[in-house]
């Protein structure tokens, strides 16, 4: 039953608009196929991966509305939310509770980051890897994955946090559930409390840059 609401829920959010002209065009009909495409894939999903992806466009709904209290419904109530960016060779953390307060360190604001392509369905599947060639990844794309690569890297040791932030910032890393990698955007880890998720790291920079 959870899983049949789900990909109601799913299609509702890729569903455009139809006209009420008796005669379908042929960009209608385009949409009709492409939904159908969608309903096919979001059925092969398990009942947690549909879930997620519910919540995911939910989250995403959130920042395109550009409101800071949407998106902030999102955010951990204790542990806020953390944003990494590159500063230099070494990684610059900032925790916030309210995305309005947020200001990158190149003074740009959170609705202002590049999130134009953040609405991409993402597809459930290993995630992509960091290769430094041509392109910074192996493939292209937005993908999530139950996994929680972030945990083990424990690069914010390197930074000049003071000790109780990088303690803190441990614990937190722990309850990373979901991972997704937009390779346009980002890298957006998710935790689990309880029965839902909260964005827990938004991880802004690009690979294989200095």
């Amino acid at each position: 039953m959870i899983k049949t609401l789900s990909i109601a829920a799913i299609l509702l959010a890729f569903t455009c608009n139809t006209t009420d002209e008796n005669q379908p065009t042929d960009e209608q009909l385009a949409e009709e196929t492409t939904d159908e495409v969608v309903v096919e894939e979001i059925k092969k999903l398990s009942s947690e991966d549909a879930d997620f992806l519910v919540f995911y466009q939910s989250f995403v709904s959130a920042v395109e509305s550009k409101n800071a209290e949407n998106v902030n419904v999102f955010i951990d109530e204790v542990f806020g939310v953390y944003f990494i960016e590159s500063n230099g060779a070494m990684p610059n953390f900032k925790r916030v509770n309210d995305v309005a307060k947020f200001k990158s360190i190149r003074d740009e604001q959170f609705f202002s980051l590049n999130f134009n392509q953040l609405n991409q369905q993402p597809v459930f599947e290993e995630l992509p890897k960091i290769i430094c060639d041509a392109t910074p990844y192996d493939k292209q794309g937005c993908f999530a994955q139950k996994i929680n690569p972030f945990a083990n890297d424990e690069f914010w040791y390197y930074t000049d946090l003071n000790e109780k932030e990088k303690q803190a910032i441990s614990v937190f890393a722990e309850k990373i559930d979901f991972t997704v990698v937009n390779t346009t955007v980002g890298k957006f880890y998710f935790t689990k409390n309880g029965d839902s998720w909260k964005i827990g790291f938004i991880d802004l920079r690009v690979p294989c840059e200095a």
